[in-house]
């Protein structure tokens, strides 16, 4: 007996060292794996600090960082939006465009902050990154309930609505009880249903997405009384209640238990279980689940998926489960060739570009930041230099180490109190036209410089110095002045794949075209018809940018050498020579020709002389009045252009004045009761939102736009 109690007790020991080592191996491996990753181990090993029983599993996407920050921002605006409306935050691009009610395209550096997992690796915003499919173990109905403590509508012992009739009833079962049954039927995390539905519907139980008494009705004076929606499903666009109460109608949700789990189906079927099962993946879609990457995203808003995990923390907290005991899996997206130092937030970053000079005799440029670092040149007093990056905080002997760039290109560090900052060093004045999503850098070179923004295919730049810094890093660096004012430094590409081109500013061959051809367009890498140089095709209105006008007549049509916005080069036909037809068309953020209608759709408070580009010789009436460059074109004015008369269509003027004013408003609003008539172009000026109808939507655009805060657009 002694023996085998020895035995016993020998193999537990070593099952226990067993255990341990296994633990200790796992931990070892994750935090391996994250040390090729700069930045994670450190963050990863904090977290694990404070609560050892988390597990980390690193997703590596296999994507390049620039890539999805590219994608994610210039490549497509409006994937991602933002509340803020300043010139930090919001895409320089888009400027003040509303996407949203309220939401404005956000700025490469604002995705670039919310998109780096780094700067949400610690315990406020580590949620973000749960797994979120159901497990029984760490999951439970009183962790629910907790989630919900402040949802009092949804702590109630049975669950009552109202029908599609406004009747109401009863179902036996408890919100939690239909929560937790939804999680274990689809594989879902309770917790984040219960977390979701806070989050989408709010505390108060009174959001007309789930009362069942909205009394609001559809163009075609459908009601949508006895329609649940718990996770704000398809709600999105001016109406968004109506448009989530569609969903609701179209799928079923009679009830509250049928909304849930209708909801809940849809979020595994077309989010957990296709690889998105953390608020992350569902907002930034690098997971390829067979639909390719980045268009399959839950929520637009930049922030959400950091916002939501802050608030399923709280919840945790509430609950008791953030000790030290707790066990969490959390799924780490890594990028290929991530940057150094995580994404600054915008505004606060410490990259600059700016020229000083040397203040002092005997200035060290270091190789480190510190005094103690190899020098790499001493410089004397009067040198210019760039500044590339400030330094953050001083070193104990109260020195800022900032970086600089010297002539030959290569980066050192040097005291702050040996510079002073001087006026921009020019040597050039010329503009260019991008002609792909392009890096902007701080400093010239990859190596040691960090990206600022990109610049989107199409715009112009402006390049203030040349010849500076050729054959860095196998090609030659321009400094460029963006037109929104930034600075920074663009890599001219080689001669076989340029970046940028000189911009004629005389040629009238630049400019955005639209695809007009109703079958859609193909572009080519060469202009010719043969069916083995197609590089993609495009749809019926996408909007391209035109390099070269008339490129070639080959084979019976006009070639125009154009770029896409994604940074595709490639030729297309204009017109077919043979019938005249004409396959894309100029556009103008002002105005917009129509031909076949003969009418000139117009933004508001566009003058006489923006129209200039039509025609050397155009002539705007207003009855027998002939407008003057300055006066304003409004609704119902005759425009003669290259022998043709158009009708002014200007959108939201009803009244003709060129403005857009209240009354226009109002009378959109009767003509939406069908108590005001309206016709021809002003019927087409009132259809603000190009829906062929005329709805309260329009009535109340063309009224947010009378109070200068919405603007009417050609889009």
């Amino acid at each position: 007996m002694k023996k085998v109690l020895c035995l016993l007790l020998i193999f537990l020991i070593f099952s226990s060292l067993f255990l341990l080592y296994f633990e200790n191996t796992s931990i070892a491996t994750y935090n391996s794996k994250f040390a090729n990753y700069p930045g994670y181990k450190e963050l990863i090993e904090g977290l694990q600090k404070d609560h050892p029983n988390w597990e980390f599993e690193i997703y590596e996407t296999g994507l390049d960082w620039s890539e999805v920050l590219k994608a994610e921002s210039v490549a497509r605006h409006g994937r991602s939006l933002i509340q803020k409306c300043d010139g930090v935050w919001n895409c320089s691009t888009c400027g003040k465009k509303q996407y949203e009610p309220g939401w404005y395209c956000a700025s490469s550096a604002s995705v670039a902050y919310y998109l780096d997992p780094r700067n949400s690796l610690c315990d406020d915003y580590i949620f973000q990154f749960e797994q979120l499919t159901y497990d029984s173990k760490m999951q439970t109905r009183e962790g629910v309930q907790k989630i919900l403590s402040d949802c009092k509508y949804l702590l109630t012992s049975n669950i009552t609505y109202y029908d599609t009739k406004g009747n109401q009833k009863t179902i036996n079962k408890t919100y939690i009880d239909v929560i937790m049954e939804a999680a274990q039927t689809y594989n879902v995390s309770p917790y984040h249903l219960a977390s979701r539905i806070r989050q989408e519907i709010g505390t108060s139980g009174n959001n007309n997405m789930i009362t069942g008494k909205w009394t609001g009705k559809d163009e075609n004076g459908n009601s949508y009384k006895g329609y649940y929606n718990y996770f704000n499903w398809g709600a999105y666009g001016d109406n968004i209640v109506l448009n989530a109460l569609k969903t609701a109608k179209k799928n079923g949700w009679t009830d509250p238990e049928k909304a849930i789990k209708g909801g809940a189906k849809l979020l595994s079927q077309n989010y957990i279980s296709c690889g998105q099962d953390t608020l992350y993946l569902q907002k930034f879609d690098v997971v390829d689940g067979g639909d390719g990457y980045y268009g399959h995203q839950y929520m637009t808003n930049i922030s959400a998926s950091k916002s939501e995990g802050l608030t399923v923390k709280n919840a945790y907290l509430k609950m008791g489960m953030l000790s030290k005991d707790s066990k969490m899996k959390f799924k780490i997206p890594v990028y290929k060739n991530m940057p150094t130092s995580k994404a600054a937030t915008p505004g606060k970053e410490t990259i600059v570009t700016e020229d000083v000079q040397i203040n002092k005799d005997g200035a060290a440029v270091k190789s480190e930041a510190k005094s103690t670092a190899n020098t790499i040149k001493t410089l004397n007093k009067g040198t210019n230099l760039l500044r590339i990056e400030l330094a953050s905080k001083a070193d104990s002997n109260k020195n800022y180490w900032d970086k600089v760039v010297l002539s030959d290109g290569s980066k050192g560090y040097i005291p702050r109190s040996y510079l002073t900052k001087i006026g921009i060093q020019s040597n050039c004045d010329t503009k260019y036209v991008v002609l792909k999503n392009t890096e902007l850098r701080n400093g010239p070179g990859t190596e040691k410089t960090d990206i600022i923004k990109y610049i989107s295919a199409g715009q112009m730049v402006t390049a203030i110095e040349k010849d500076k810094y050729n054959n860095l890093n196998g090609t030659s660096w321009y400094r460029v002045k963006l037109t929104d004012g930034d600075y920074g430094y663009v890599s001219l590409g080689n001669t076989s794949n340029p970046n940028m081109v000189v911009y004629d500013e005389s040629s009238t061959e630049y400019g955005y075209v639209k695809v007009i051809c109703t079958d859609g367009l193909n572009i080519r890498t060469s202009p010719t018809a043969k069916s083995n140089n197609i590089i993609v095709t495009v749809t019926q209105s996408t909007k391209l940018f035109r390099l070269q006008k008339n490129a070639s007549n080959n084979e019976g049509y006009v070639w125009d050498k154009v770029v896409t916005d994604s940074g595709i080069v490639g030729y297309v036909v204009r017109q077919d020579k043979q019938t005249g037809e004409l396959w894309i068309s100029e556009i103008n953020d002002n105005y917009a020709v129509n031909d076949n209608k003969l009418n000139i759709t117009c933004v508001p408070n566009i003058t006489v002389d923006k129209l200039k580009a039509l025609s050397s010789n155009v002539v705007v009436k207003n009855g027998d009045k002939v407008l003057g460059a300055n006066d304003k074109i409004g609704t119902g004015c005759k425009i003669t252009a290259n022998g043709k008369t158009y009708t002014a269509v200007v959108k939201g003027d009803i009244t003709g004045t060129g403005t857009v004013t209240t009354v226009d408003a109002s009378r959109v609003l009767k003509a939406a009761a069908k108590k005001y008539t309206l016709k021809d172009e002003y019927l087409l000026a009132a259809d603000v939102t190009g829906e062929g109808d005329i709805t309260t939507v329009d009535a109340s655009r063309i009224l947010k736009a009378a109070a200068g805060k919405y603007d009417l657009t050609l889009e």
